[in-house]
């Protein structure tokens, strides 16, 4: 950029002056580079105008690629979405399946009732692998009967899966409408490179598994009380057990999140372990448990200002928000420590110190897709009406973008220059689209309508699906 301070001084000649000069030689060489500055100092101005305009456009582009680099953003939005590729009839798992090395994955049962586990290129939609983890039974087609299989990544909080842990089992879910038990289970480890098998051993005839990285238990009844046994998912050498001390008749199911373990079906409530096996106290009156997006584990319980969210998070102390707790979509860590909950008001709580940072006067409905933004010092989340920019620091609003009247739901991502809505109708039919706004002022930049045929559209690593008919999944760009 140009430097102020290096300019000349130059000494205007009055009229009078010229005139007496105009004879003299140096005179006119004197009106000369006084033409040229006076033509000059507003080139030199525009100049420097275009070169700041420039270097300001640069930066933005060189922030918007950053953001875009970021886990949870997606690829450029173009000016229209189109049916990239289909998947095959009765694969539509896939669209919620586990995310890892630009695939989708997830358990899948054949038209046989073969249960396989496969892999899909999210770029072209071509099957990558599919590994059999049960042959052909016709029982479990049976929409009463779902089968209970599941596959879970074994990986640290943040890093990307290279294996999954598989419970494989001819029962079905415990939701199933007419629930019976499994008769037999083995515990299967994935290789998620190529499909291929790391280990296979008998497990317990369990509908459930707890998987944490190294870790994988199971929950059955031995003698009238809950037992809970945890192995290396590798050799299945034992790692710790534990005895639920109240009798129960109950058959028990088992999850994992947060870097703990919780035991549903046992007497006096569920229960919590640690990865190393130890009770871990609950807050009393606790009424919900669940796991985020992000695998934190999250207690709920009533409380005369609203309900409270004990969110547990793996080498972190717990910490309580008022509200629900949002799932950051993209987190660019320029609030580092910011955690966002919703109801009647939003709120900014200090997930190190517990401490409420700000709230601010948004009240987001339960029914929205519950996602946050935080990117350049700016907290992004949908409304019941607007798309919303908060100060990150202080909750103020920074702008305000309305958001189509009805019964629209969907994520709110960005591809680092915009912040896109998804709008997809709550009950299933009609046309979803994508509104496309401008991340710095909410602006409103274009909105794109999704092919009729495609219902509930979600990203999946960079990219978008979307649930087609007959069970399929849609690849979008």
């Amino acid at each position: 950029m140009p430097r102020r301070d290096a300019l000349t001084t130059v000494e205007l000649v009055e009229a009078d002056d010229a005139d007496d000069a105009v004879a003299q030689e140096p005179g006119t060489r004197t009106r000369s580079r006084k033409r040229w500055w006076l033509l000059a100092v507003p080139v030199a101005a525009a100049v420097l105008a275009a070169g700041v305009q420039l270097g300001s456009d640069a930066l933005e582009r060189a922030a918007d690629a950053r953001i875009a680099a970021l886990p949870g953003a997606i690829d450029p939005v173009g000016d229209s979405v189109q049916a990239l590729w289909r998947s095959e009839p009765g694969t539509g798992a896939l669209a919620h399946g586990l995310v890892a090395h630009d695939a989708l994955h997830a358990v899948l049962v054949g038209p046989d009732g073969a249960v396989s586990y496969d892999a899909v290129d999210l770029r072209s939609g071509d099957q990558l692998w599919s590994t059999t983890l049960r042959g052909p039974d016709p029982a479990q087609t049976d929409p009463l009967y779902p089968n209970a299989s599941t596959c879970t990544p074994d990986a640290e909080p943040g890093a990307e899966p290279e294996r999954v842990v598989c419970l494989v089992t001819d029962g079905p879910t415990p939701g199933a409408i007419e629930p019976r038990p499994g008769t037999e289970s083995r515990i299967v480890v994935l290789d998620l490179a190529d499909g291929h098998v790391l280990a296979d051993r008998p497990g317990p005839p369990v509908a459930s598994l707890a998987v944490l990285p190294g870790l994988a238990a199971t929950a059955v009844v031995e003698d009238r009380h809950v037992v809970v046994v945890s192995a290396d998912p590798l050799t299945g050498r034992e790692l710790w057990r534990y005895r639920h001390p109240e009798p129960s008749e109950q058959e028990p199911w088992i999850g994992a999140g947060g870097g703990v373990v919780v035991v549903f079906g046992t007497p006096g409530g569920p229960i919590v372990l640690s990865a190393s096996g130890d009770r871990v106290p609950t807050e009393p009156g606790t009424t919900g448990w669940g796991t985020t997006e992000e695998g934190w584990f999250v207690t709920e319980r009533s409380d005369p200002g609203g309900r409270i969210q004990r969110v547990v998070r793996p080498g972190e102390p717990p910490v309580e928000v008022t509200g629900r707790l949002l799932d950051r979509t993209v987190d660019d860590g320029s609030v580092p420590g910011l955690e966002v909950s919703v109801g009647g008001i939003t709120s900014g709580w200090d997930a190190g110190t517990g401490e409420q940072l700000w709230e601010a006067d948004i009240s987001v409905p339960p029914y929205q897709d519950e996602d946050v933004l935080i990117i350049d010092g700016m907290v992004f989340l949908t409304s019941d009406d607007a798309v919303v920019a908060l100060d990150a620091r202080t909750g103020e609003t920074r702008w305000t973008a309305a958001r189509q009247q009805g019964s629209y739901v969907g994520q709110l991502l960005t591809d680092g220059a915009h912040v896109i809505l998804v709008e997809a109708p709550q009950d299933g039919f009609g046309t979803a689209y994508l509104t496309v706004l401008d991340r710095r002022d909410g602006a409103f930049v274009r909105r794109l309508a999704l092919p009729d045929t495609v219902t509930y559209p979600v990203s999946a690593g960079r990219h978008l699906v979307g649930a087609g008919p007959l069970g399929t999944v849609v690849g979008l760009g």
